[in-house]
């Protein structure tokens, strides 16, 4: 019984040496990773597109070559095409077959729908909370 005994107290410090098991106190939280966002701002017309977070890292804005305005594209496929101009220029591209999406202080923004490419494709939800106007008030809808 003795050595019995005096073996578990010889084990005992050697037990007490061993790291802690994954996941258990005293062990570093895992490193924080960053919230993935899709964001572009268009500063000359004041507002911001704020994207879904599906389209971080695979979607890129292109400026377009004439006029106010940018295409998302994705896989060599445009997604959405973004104007934004005063009522006047905004008329004419609604004429044309844009949509209107957000106006604000005499600024508008239309969009022309483009390929749903593999799920990248905007909900109409998406569409309506996607426009960030500077300098409206927290919660205000624009329209």
């Amino acid at each position: 019984m003795k050595i019995a005994a005096f073996a578990l107290l010889l084990a005992l410090p050697a037990f007490a040496q061993t790291s802690p098991p994954p996941g258990t106190h005293g062990e570093p939280a895992p490193s924080a990773e960053p919230m993935r966002r899709f964001e572009w701002r268009d500063a000359q017309a004041g507002f911001t597109f704020v994207g879904p977070a599906r389209w971080a890292g695979v979607v890129q804005a292109v400026r377009l070559e004439h006029g106010d305005g940018v295409r998302f594209v994705a896989g060599g496929k445009t997604l959405l095409t973004l104007h934004s101009g005063d009522e006047a220029k905004a008329r004419i591209l609604v004429a044309s077959g844009d949509r209107e999406l957000s106006r604000h202080d005499g600024r508008v923004v239309t969009i022309t729908p483009g390929d749903d490419g593999e799920g990248l494709g905007l909900s109409d939800d998406e569409l309506a909370a996607a426009v960030q106007w500077d300098g409206a008030a927290s919660g205000e809808a624009s329209r």
